[in-house]
């Protein structure tokens, strides 16, 4: 039984690194942090909105989760060293995103309108949804254990879909242009973003990875490249009609998916596109009548946190 759990636990670690590919919550971040904003902050904000994520393909080093930990909680360090690289916008953008009371916090731990964080509470149930199918696909393939792999599974597949779903419908609601605005922030970014996340975290990341300073820095500037190209395409992506860009989604999806398993399991599974197509719809479909009042309660705190914690910090300087 033991060797079963560890099966699962690394099942789905790995499968994750595919999935979150195509499900960065990108769109959401940027509108919120677009939102929260001041007058005359430019697309560098909505980037830096978006980069904390720059890590998330990486579940499969031993460091991925200081890595995100340095992103996503030691934000601070990019803002103090901001000022001074003219990347202030940036910093902005990338201080609004935070898991420690940004908008990571309210999607995955304390949400405006759930008891837990909004995208947990709604992967909760589309995971539901999406278990019989998972199954299915899974036992066609021959994979050992299909009933209890597709209880975990599902609803961590479920988890970027709900997030996809959500920068789908504010694209459809809010934004229409928010593909064209990530696409361009991206493509426009600074030359100097990488400089300023080597000097944020180069020391702290060579210390734990126990390699030079030099090294450090190649290795941020790297994930951070890769991180960028991945955001031009999902700005690309994001830039077409709706129903096109599902289907750009699930083809891109299916094919990932389908390698991770097989690198897992050893066993070759097929996951029709039309499955995600349908999977991404049932999300749309589940958060469709509530998720606007969820980024309105998010915009309204996060407007309230972002402004005492830039007074905190002007206070210091």
């Amino acid at each position: 039984m033991q060797k079963a759990i560890r099966f699962f636990i690394s099942f789905f670690l790995t499968l994750l690194i595919s999935v979150e590919t195509f499900a960065w919550s990108a769109a959401t971040h940027a509108y919120l942090a677009r939102g929260a904003g001041q007058a005359n902050l430019d697309s560098q904000e909505t980037y830096g909105a978006t980069v904390p994520d720059l890590f998330n393909l990486m579940l499969d080093s031993p460091d991925y989760d200081y890595l995100v930990n340095r992103t996503h909680y030691h934000y601070g360090n990019v803002k103090s060293k901001a000022r001074g690289m003219g990347l202030e916008s940036f910093a902005f953008g990338f201080v609004s995103h935070n898991e420690r009371w940004g908008a990571d916090y309210t999607a995955h731990r304390n949400g405006r309108t759930t008891r837990e964080g909004y995208i947990i509470a709604q992967s909760t149930l589309l995971g539901t949804q999406l278990r019989p199918q998972v199954q299915v696909i899974l036992e066609n393939s021959g994979v050992p254990l299909a009933s209890l792999v597709a209880g975990v599974l599902a609803p961590q597949l479920a988890h970027p879909i709900i997030e996809t779903a959500i920068d789908l419908l504010i694209k459809r609601n809010e934004d229409p242009l928010i593909g064209q605005e990530l696409l361009q922030s991206a493509m426009d970014r600074s030359s100097t973003v990488p400089d300023l996340l080597v000097a944020a975290y180069g020391k702290s990341i060579a210390r734990r990875m126990n390699i030079s300073e030099e090294e450090a820095g190649n290795f941020i500037k790297d994930a951070e490249a890769g991180f960028r190209e991945m955001m031009i395409r999902y700005g690309e992506i994001l830039s077409k009609d709706e129903e096109e860009a599902i289907q750009d989604l699930a083809n891109e999806g299916a094919v990932l998916i389908e390698g991770y398993i097989e690198a897992v399991t050893g066993t070759q599974v097929e996951v029709p596109p039309e499955v995600l197509v349908e999977f991404l719809h049932l999300a749309i479909q589940q958060v469709e009548e509530d998720y606007n009042g969820e980024i309105a309660a998010t915009l309204s705190y996060l407007q309230n946190r972002l402004n005492s914690y830039l007074q905190r910090i002007l206070k210091k300087d």
